[in-house]
């Protein structure tokens, strides 16, 4: 792997799903130095990459909640803990560290830690290739989300109905992009909240809806749609395709787990057959078929409390009560 060699922390968690936040929280809570890799650059998983704008009805004591909005709680509960984020970073390697524990490898860097919880759930959420007459042609053809200050003043194609694809459009508009939104379909999907943004942007004249519309193809400046029956050329200094997102356990699969097929075995503890290495959620063979937000909590929950005995082990298992503690911790700083 290239890059650099971060800091030691006390846990890695592989999986910025609901499954890894949770674990990343509880093992921040129980006072430990926490890192979480995510292979995208929002987090979520599966909530906000294939179904942000859907309502989920059987998160514990979140009684009918959109997924995006769960993402969201779960960051607000994570963020007092100071827990080192990396997104855009796919684990790849897992190899022991001669100094105790293991050491990740990314394309970016590589990340000692004393335990490991993998909670990638059904592998790393990676954009769909793009598949369109021309994208060779064309300077700028992107798949996932940019950072839309970094398109201040361009003029952007964004295709899709997706609810990225519309959250991307009025982000974008937002930020000062000249924004096209096509897709094959009249509708679009997200949230309220960003539908209504849609309507205000178009409305303002800050954003153009050209749907439905077929993409032909790519050009050097731009692409050509059919929209009723006719050709139309649209310029786009950039192209964004956002046609989700496909799960890829490739990276993960020579880690040498005993894998049970897609799945990886793990104790009553969430240990794996590797010391200090844990599985929760979508990933765990123990889950079975129940691929439920309560059994990655509960994984989730359990798993960390052993990696901080494990790292830690003048701690308890037992957590205790969190309503004993009288607030979040200190934040621990990063060993070197």
């Amino acid at each position: 792997m290239n890059g650099e060699r971060e800091t030691r922390t006390d846990v890695l968690v592989v999986g910025g799903g609901p499954a890894g936040l949770y674990a990343a929280f509880y093992a921040g809570w129980r006072g430990l130095s926490v890192r979480l890799l995510e292979a995208r650059g929002e987090l979520g998983g599966q909530l906000s990459a294939l179904y942000p704008d859907k309502v989920v009805y059987d998160a514990p004591g979140s009684p009918q909640t959109r997924a995006g909005d769960l993402v969201r709680a779960l960051e607000a509960q994570l963020a007092p803990l100071g827990v080192d984020v990396h997104l855009g970073e796919v684990a790849r390697t897992l190899t022991p560290d001669p100094a105790g524990g293991w050491l990740v490898g990314t394309d970016q860097g590589t990340h000692p830690a004393g335990a490991v919880i993998l909670a990638a759930g059904l592998g790393a959420l990676l954009p769909r290739e793009v598949r369109v007459p021309g994208a060779e042609t064309h300077p700028d053809v992107r798949a996932d989300l940019p950072d839309p200050a970094s398109l201040t003043g361009r003029q952007v194609l964004v295709v899709g109905g997706v609810p990225q694809a519309t959250r991307a459009a009025t982000e974008l508009a937002g930020a000062g992009a000249r924004v096209t939104l096509t897709h094959r379909r009249a509708g679009f999907r997200g949230d309220p909240g960003t539908l209504a943004a849609l309507e205000a942007e178009r409305a303002a004249g800050t954003l153009e809806v050209l749907a439905p519309a077929v993409l032909d193809r790519l050009t050097p400046t731009g692409a050509v749609l059919t929209l009723g029956g006719e050709a139309r050329e649209v310029e786009a200094d950039t192209v964004l395709i956002l046609n989700g997102y496909l799960p890829d356990l490739s990276p993960l699969a020579g880690w040498p787990l005993e894998w049970q097929g897609e799945y990886v075995p793990g104790g009553p503890g969430g240990e794996t057959v590797l010391p200090g290495v844990y599985v929760v959620g979508d990933l765990a063979r123990s889950g079975g078929d129940f691929k439920l937000l309560s059994v990655a909590f509960a994984q989730a929950a359990v798993a960390a409390n052993h990696a901080a005995h494990h790292v830690r082990p003048e701690l308890k298992v037992r957590p205790g009560h969190s309503s004993e503690k009288g607030g979040y911790p200190a934040r621990p700083a990063p060993r070197g």
